[in-house]
């Protein structure tokens, strides 16, 4: 049987690690913070949702937040959140997958996108197996995950066969289907490069 003194130096201990406890899990208490979070909602104000924690500001510098971003998240002595920005770094250029019929012709970059946060940037030259670039055609189909909302034109470069050695290429609207637009002097490639947009 313990003692008066054993069991109060005992309650003493547990009242002390309690309080530890919840001392570490309090900011006034803590003081401010920090902790890596993966996002979970990008919220029409401009704040974002992550690990549990809602309507967190972020810091100007974080620009196109998007879900499955690993961010550092600020949290002062009052409990107030800031997400300072994303630690995942770009994961590299992806290759793109052609349309029948088309290939690489062999020079500049092969056909791939890179994804930073929202920002989606395209690159490389596409031509046709064999002859020239048909007005219309289909040059590949952009995965689901990088298509933009709304169909989107830019004027790219192609061969010199034609003054200036521009094309008309489109993404549609839905499908993602990237395609060129040239009623003459058919194209015996396209360039993607600098092609980009959000999503």
């Amino acid at each position: 049987m313990k003692s008066g003194h054993s069991t109060n130096r005992d309650l003493g201990a547990a009242l002390r690690r309690s309080a530890q406890r919840a001392g570490a899990q309090t900011p006034s208490v803590r003081g401010s913070d920090w902790r890596l979070a993966t996002v979970t909602a990008v919220n029409t104000d401009g704040t974002v949702d992550a690990d549990g924690i809602e309507d967190i500001r972020c810091a100007e510098t974080y620009g196109l937040p998007a879900v499955g971003d690993v961010v550092i998240l600020d949290q002062n002595s009052m409990g107030n959140w800031l997400c300072r920005g994303r630690t995942t770094t770009a994961s590299g250029w992806t290759n793109l997958t052609l349309a029948a019929g088309m290939t690489n012709p062999g020079h500049g970059w092969t056909a791939s996108y890179l994804r930073e946060g929202r920002r989606i940037w395209l690159r490389g030259r596409i031509g046709p197996t064999s002859g020239t670039i048909a007005d219309g055609t289909t040059l590949l189909t952009l995965p689901e995950a990088i298509r933009p909302s709304a169909a989107a034109a830019w004027a790219v470069a192609r061969d010199s066969t034609t003054v200036p050695a521009t094309i008309r290429v489109e993404i549609t609207s839905g499908t993602g289907a990237v395609r060129t637009y040239q009623s003459s002097n058919l194209p015996s490639w396209v360039a993607l490069d600098g092609i980009t947009y959000t999503i």
